[in-house]
C-alpha cells in the first residue's frame, strides 16, 4: 500500500498531520528522508524542524513541579525509542539543546513513559511536538501489523469465488505467471478499510477504544434502520498494464442504501486519523476485494513472497485474458454484518484473520 509523503508540500498550503488528536502544519524541505537507524541519527535535523501548530488551544497535559518547572509524559512504544535517541544519543541531545528541556527515556527492557521537563510550557510543548513527529515518521516506515476489515467470506461469495478461480485456471492457467497460489484463500476474502501499525499492547488498546468510539458515531449517523447490503461485481487491476499485474480485485458497491459504503468507510478513516490511531494513506478508501495477488505466490520450497521472501522481486502475471473473460463477473450480494480489527498474517479457528476487536454493523 502507498503512503503519504509529508515532504511533498506547497509552501502556501503545508502538509497537515494528526498526531495524538492534535493537528500540525509541517513545513519541511522537499527531500527524501534517509539515514541509519543505529550508527547515525535516525532522521536528519529537518525531519522535526520548523513545525507550526494548527491549533491555538492545546490538550497536552502538564504538571508543575515544586521547583517551578513543567513536566509532560506520554507513552511511546519501545520499538520507536531508538528513533528518539538517535545514534550515540545525538537526536535526543539535539532536541534537548534546541528546546532547553530534559528528556527522560525508559531504559532498554523497561516499560514506561517518555518524560519531558522544562522551564515553561512552551519549551516542553515544542520538545514533545518534535518527538511526536519523529515517532509518526518512524511509524510510517514500519510494515503494518493490523488492518480494519470487513469480511466478505459469506458462503455465496466463497462459492462464486471458487468457481471464478476454477474457470480462470482451466482456461488461462497457461498464461504467463498465472497459477493457483496467486488466488486469495476463500475464507479470508475481505475489504481492507485502512492499515494500522500497532507496536505494543498500549497501542492496541488505544486502537480498540478509538475504533469503538468511531463505530458508535458511524452507527448513530448512518446505520440506524436499514442494514447495509453490497454486491461484488466485475474485476479490475491496480496498475496500468494488464499484462504486468500484481493485484486483481473484485469491485464492491452498495445496493439499495441511503448512504453509500464509500461515505461510511471514508468517514471512519477520517475519524481514526483524527484520533491518532491511523495515518492518512489516500484521499478515499478503494472499495475492493483482493482476488489474486503476487504476494501470495508460493515457491517450490513452500515459502511465499509475503512472509520469508520480503525482499524478493514480485513476479507479475498476464491478466489480459482473465480480465476480458471475467470483466463483469458477478460474485454475489450480501449483507455486511461486522467490522473487524484484524491481525495481519494470522488465521483464526474459522479460517478468517484473528481479530483484536469485532463490532456489529447491523441496525
Amino acid at each position: 500500500m502507498g503512503s503519504q509523503n509529508v515532504c511533498d508540500i506547497n509552501i502556501l498550503q503545508p502538509s497537515t498531520l494528526w498526531i495524538n488528536k492534535r493537528c500540525y502544519r509541517v513545513l519541511l524541505p522537499n527531500s527524501n528522508i534517509s539515514g541509519s537507524y543505529v550508527e547515525d541519527d535516525v532522521y536528519p535535523e529537518y525531519t522535526y524542524k520548523d513545525e507550526l501548530e494548527c491549533q491555538l488551544d492545546f490538550d497536552i497535559p502538564f504538571d508543575q513541579l515544586s521547583n517551578g518547572k513543567f513536566r509532560t509524559s506520554f507513552a511511546v512504544a519501545s520499538s520507536y525509542l531508538p528513533y528518539i535517541i538517535g545514534g550515540r544519543g545525538a537526536t535526543k541531545h539535539r532536541i534537548e539543546n534546541e528546546t532547553y528541556t530534559q528528556i527522560k527515556i525508559p531504559s532498554k527492557g523497561q516499560v514506561g513513559d517518555v518524560v519531558i521537563i522544562g522551564k515553561d510550557m512552551k519549551t516542553v510543548r515544542q520538545a514533545r511536538i518534535k518527538i511526536e513527529l519523529l515517532v509518526d515518521q518512524a511509524k510510517r516506515r514500519q510494515p503494518f501489523t493490523h488492518f480494519i476489515s470487513i469480511p466478505f467470506n459469506q458462503d455465496v461469495i466463497q462459492e462464486s469465488f471458487i468457481k471464478f478461480k476454477t474457470e480462470a485456471l482451466e482456461r488461462f492457467g497457461e498464461d504467463r505467471g498465472v497459477e493457483s497460489s496467486l488466488f486469495q484463500n476463500p475464507l479470508k476474502l475481505h475489504m481492507t478499510i485502512c492499515p494500522l501499525v500497532l507496536s505494543d499492547d498500549r497501542e492496541r488498546q488505544n486502537a480498540v477504544k478509538a475504533l469503538k468510539d468511531c463505530h458508535l458515531e458511524i452507527m448513530n449517523e448512518y446505520i440506524q434502520v436499514e442494514p447495509l447490503r453490497i454486491e461484488i461485481k466485475g474485476i479490475e487491476y491496480l496498475n496500468d498494464d494488464p499484462s504486468e499485474v500484481d493485484v486483481l480485485y473484485g469491485k464492491v458497491q452498495s445496493v439499495s442504501w441511503a448512504y453509500s459504503l464509500q461515505d461510511i468507510v471514508d468517514d471512519l478513516v477520517r475519524k481514526l486519523v483524527k484520533s491518532g490511531v491511523a495515518s492518512k494513506q489516500y484521499e478515499s478508501v478503494k472499495l475492493h476485494v483482493t482476488l489474486m495477488n503476487t504476494l501470495f505466490r508460493t515457491d517450490k520450497d513452500g515459502t511465499t513472497n509475503n512472509t520469508v521472501n520480503k525482499d524478493k522481486d514480485r513476479e507479475t502475471f498476464d491478466a489480459r485474458n482473465i480480465l476480458k473473460e471475467f470483466k463483469d463477473y458477478y460474485f454475489g450480494e450480501v449483507e455486511i454484518s461486522e467490522l473487524h480489527l484484524s491481525v495481519r498474517y494470522s488465521t483464526a479457528s474459522n479460517g478468517y484473520y484473528t481479530s483484536s476487536c469485532k463490532l456489529s454493523l447491523l441496525p
